[in-house]
């Protein structure tokens, strides 16, 4: 199966820049940002404590004038300090360095962490969790190996995670590249302690060069591109990070067709939109997103069976897992979601629809937890909260 990134911005959409991932030609991520748009997630600042709420544990962070972050306070056990009104505690007037970690998603702010971290296409370097962390994708054999490497580097001041990408790279490439960005996470922690409050002292990568960055090696078959200033900075960046991707970045340059006509961009996103999804067996799936969580109900719709009843459910459902879990990943929904499959009434029948789910949800690159099945026979899955999901991001352009 082959994986195309498409990057273009879109006349549909008021030139918003506009990614799109496809496996075998059909969309499994998209993404979309205005001109105006300038994301801050993953940005480091030096923010000011506006206030503490003891009864939630938290405290609420300004990092540029009238945007505070939520800050949550026992998450964060060693703020770094750059001006401080206590040696106690973190008080009101404190100015920290914090960096952005989550959007913001309806009524709820960004989120902002004194956890920093780099993040490169083999290695996170954070400054909260000291330990050494390793893909759990990866072999023993290779597991050891990494956790051999971090045992003998110095992380009383920083953590290192490997990512499944390191598993190619050998031992002193990874130690050049851990001294690398532990350097320069110094650098910026020193630098801050005069920077003034609300100084962006890190920016982080675009939403597509991010993108670019998190994918395992081997998977990209095609980047493209019809936007002269995205194709530069992409490579710009696979040059320095990732330059077995070099010969697979194209300019997409036709007067005949557009990029976004190729691709059916307009298209994609509104299936993506759309409340209801059909599969192919002619049953149905409704999505319908609230403000506490996302419910998905799912219908036979137009499924004519041949077998017992039971039998027949069981299909739909199997089949309705597998689009769910696309549709997920498709819509960037996330936080709480509940699914209500058809009502099965064999235990035998509910082992194997949960399992067969897990097996899809784990494909997500975004951390998705089945939770369980209710005594309703209701599944609840979680989903980590990043991003917007797709129809804020569309609704703000």
């Amino acid at each position: 199966m082959s994986n195309t990134l498409v990057i273009t911005k879109a006349e549909e959409y008021n030139n918003a820049v506009i990614s799109l991932l496809f496996n075998d030609k059909r969309a499994i991520e998209i993404n979309c940002s205005s001109v105006e748009d300038n994301s801050i997630l993953n940005n480091i600042y030096v923010g000011k404590v506006k206030n503490i709420v003891k009864n939630i544990g938290a405290a609420f962070i300004e990092i540029a004038d009238n945007i505070i972050c939520y800050y949550k306070i026992d998450e964060n056990p060693n703020p770094i300090y750059t001006k401080r009104q206590s040696e106690n505690r973190l008080c009101i007037g404190d100015e920290i360095l914090v960096q952005v970690i989550k959007e913001p998603q309806k009524t709820k702010q960004h989120v902002v962490s004194s956890n920093l971290s780099f993040i490169t296409k083999n290695l996170i370097l954070t400054s909260g969790n000291k330990r050494i962390g390793i893909s759990n994708k990866l072999d023993i054999d290779t597991r050891n190996r990494l956790k051999d490497i971090g045992s003998k580097m110095d992380n009383s001041e920083f953590g290192i995670i490997f990512r499944t990408n390191a598993k190619n790279i050998d031992d002193e490439e990874l130690i050049k590249q851990i001294n690398s960005l532990t350097e320069e996470f110094q650098e910026i922690i020193r630098l801050a302690k005069y920077r003034t409050c609300f100084s962006l002292c890190y920016k982080g990568q675009e939403g597509y060069i991010s993108k670019i960055c998190g994918m395992y090696d081997g998977v990209l078959d095609k980047i493209i591109t019809d936007d002269k200033e995205i194709y530069d900075n992409i490579i710009e960046y696979v040059k320095s990070d990732r330059p077995e991707y070099l010969d697979i970045v194209e300019f997409y340059d036709d007067n005949m067709i557009s990029l976004e006509k190729l691709y059916g961009v307009k298209s994609e996103i509104t299936s993506a939109l759309s409340q209801r999804v059909w599969l192919k067996s002619g049953a149905y799936l409704v999505i319908q997103p609230t403000e506490a969580l996302t419910v998905i109900d799912v219908n036979t719709g137009k499924f004519v069976g041949n077998k017992k009843q039971q039998e027949t459910f069981l299909k739909i459902n199997l089949e309705a897992a597998k689009e769910i879990a696309i549709q997920l990943r498709l819509r960037n929904i996330s936080g709480i979601c509940i699914v209500d499959f058809i009502d099965m009434e064999l235990e035998e029948s509910k082992i194997i629809l949960l399992n067969e789910f897990k097996k899809y949800l784990s494909e997500d690159p975004v951390n998705t937890t089945l939770v369980d099945m209710t005594k309703l026979n209701l599944v609840e899955i979680t989903r980590k909260r990043i991003k917007k999901p797709l129809y804020e991001q569309i609704n703000q352009i």
